[in-house]
């Protein structure tokens, strides 16, 4: 069956001496892999230039039902990006948030909302200024399309944050942050992408912030195990 189909790239390992496998999460049909010939080389193989952590491509091929591997018969930039592939602090978040997106999202069907939302925040990314809580904002509106999003009932009369539940508690228990990491939950949940930058958290608690956070995921999707890209972004933003 032919089908043309918007896709984000999340991941490209070598294959052979010049192809890559590449996994892409796609409009019409969720998540699916693909063998890219002529895909390994330089800076001016135009095929290894299309295939950059979380490019926002149009592809068409010949899909085959029950196929682990697919095969690419063309495929072209959708959206072009002008700022994130220069900015090191965009493409360490970029590399994050394809990590989570590639654990997170199992299914091979099509989530046109999930897909909505994920290409309407890399394309506020890369026009935005450099925001070093982009990528957690991300994670928390990412999970209302997992189907755990935290309740938002934080107050002072709540003030724990459980992660087991996701929902703020009046007393503390041995699955709650503590007052001030459930505090910057909280503070999250409730600014938009706009009001980003009128946060202040410092390094050390953006560190922590981003450990709670990820924490909350790998509890609700054991599929997540441990990532290897928050390390980068501690050494960028702290």
């Amino acid at each position: 069956m032919l089908l043309s189909t918007q896709a984000i790239v999340l991941q490209s390992i070598p294959y052979g001496d010049a192809s890559v496998i590449t996994r892409m999460y796609t409009l019409e049909r969720g998540m699916l892999s693909f063998i890219v010939k002529g895909a390994k080389g330089g800076k001016k193989n135009k095929k290894a230039a299309f295939l950059q952590p979380l490019s926002i491509l149009e592809i068409e091929l010949n899909l085959r039902e029950n196929h682990e591997l697919q095969y690419l018969r063309e495929m072209r930039i959708s959206e072009p990006f002008s700022d994130l592939p220069f900015s090191a602090a965009k493409t360490a978040q970029a590399l994050f948030i394809a990590e989570v997106l590639r654990k997170a999202i199992q299914e091979e069907e099509k989530n046109e909302a999930m897909f909505s939302f994920i290409f309407d925040a890399l394309c506020l990314l890369d026009k935005s200024p450099e925001q070093p809580d982009f990528h957690l904002k991300f994670l928390l509106e990412l999970s209302h399309y997992l189907g755990f999003h935290p309740i938002n009932n934080y107050d002072k009369n709540h003030p724990y944050f459980q992660y087991t539940d996701g929902v703020f508690h009046h007393s503390f228990g041995e699955t709650c942050l503590n007052l001030q990491q459930s505090e910057h939950i909280a503070t999250l949940i409730n600014c938009s992408f706009s009001e980003l930058s009128a946060q202040r958290f410092t390094r050390a608690q953006r560190r922590q912030l981003s450990r709670n956070i990820l924490l909350y995921f790998k509890w609700h999707l054991p599929s997540m195990g441990e990532l290897q890209t928050p390390e980068v972004l501690e050494e960028v933003f702290g």
